[in-house]
């Protein structure tokens, strides 16, 4: 990974780390077994951590420990989602009586205009590596840009894959893209057409593939992932505190370098400087993946 430094909004340059990559689970999260994570000894030969998804414990931003220097890169709400065990138990705990009528109702009417004969939801799930090109070409047609990578086509080729499309008289409007992890579901991307907003396109898919996906209690928990978003924060039924956090080794290079990222990204008016490190370690992540 580089570290970017970013002065009065501009990428000015980047300064190389060798480092371990952890990535904690939601599953490993909610059972409290990550809590120690930011505690590891540092690895030999290495500059020292990057960690990735830990539960923010309210750490400095920027702390110079007794062996090494801690730098919370960036803060995030993760959402996620607990199975109650039925559909209609998600409904009741986490919509009010008034919305889940309105679902119903948005369902109906959009089930009549558009559905196939009987007035049932036309909803395609795409899960197979021969299935993964018809479900790109979709969902770039709901979100033109649209461009998952060889990460999907993998996660097809392993039998983890959930693709579900939305179509309205044969054409896709609305898109969500699950990944299987045990009994996890991790949630890595969705979409709706801008003409299908008015008839809630992208609502009534989600909603229908937590319906499909969690019936046969294969899986008791959807994984948003840390970051924000309207649909995260609509579905989710919990959410906690998530933290990216950079660990090196204590020497006078490494206190310079991150002392002199934090006071730089302090200055930082347009969030700059967080979003160049937030595309590094993206980046990074991918290459692992």
């Amino acid at each position: 990974m580089s570290l970017p430094v970013v002065l009065r909004g501009q990428r000015r340059f980047a300064v190389p780390l060798n480092l371990s990559v952890r990535q904690t689970t939601l599953v490993d999260v909610l059972a409290g077994n990550a809590r120690e994570l930011a505690a590891q000894p540092l690895p030999a030969g290495l500059d020292g951590h990057l960690l990735c998804g830990v539960v923010d414990q309210g750490w400095r931003t920027h702390s110079v420990l007794d062996d090494r220097v801690m730098y919370v890169v960036k803060r995030d709400a993760w959402h996620y989602l607990a199975w109650p065990g039925s559909y209609e138990a998600y409904l009741e705990g986490r919509f009010s009586a008034k919305t889940r009528e309105s679902f119903a109702r948005d369902e109906a009417r959009f089930a009549e205009a558009f559905g196939e004969d009987g007035g049932r939801l036309d909803i395609q799930d795409f899960r197979t590596p021969a299935e993964v090109e018809a479900f790109v070409r979709h969902a770039a047609i709901v979100s033109p840009g649209y461009a998952p990578g060889s990460e999907l086509r993998d996660t097809a080729a392993e039998g983890r894959l959930h693709g579900l499309v939305l179509f309205a008289k044969g054409a896709p409007v609305a898109f969500v893209c699950l990944r299987a992890v045990g009994d996890t579901l991790q949630y890595t991307g969705g979409g709706e057409r801008d003409d299908f907003r008015q008839w809630s396109a992208g609502t009534i898919l989600h909603l229908a593939a937590l319906r499909l996906l969690f019936a046969d209690g294969c899986f008791r928990l959807l994984d948003f992932r840390p970051g924000e978003s309207e649909v995260k924060r609509q579905f989710a039924n919990g959410s906690l505190r998530a933290a990216t956090v950079l660990q090196l080794k204590r020497n006078l290079f490494h206190r310079l370098l991150l002392g002199a990222h934090a006071l730089l990204q302090r200055r930082d008016e347009d969030n700059t400087a967080t979003e160049a490190v937030s595309e590094e370690i993206q980046t990074l992540l991918g290459e692992r993946a």
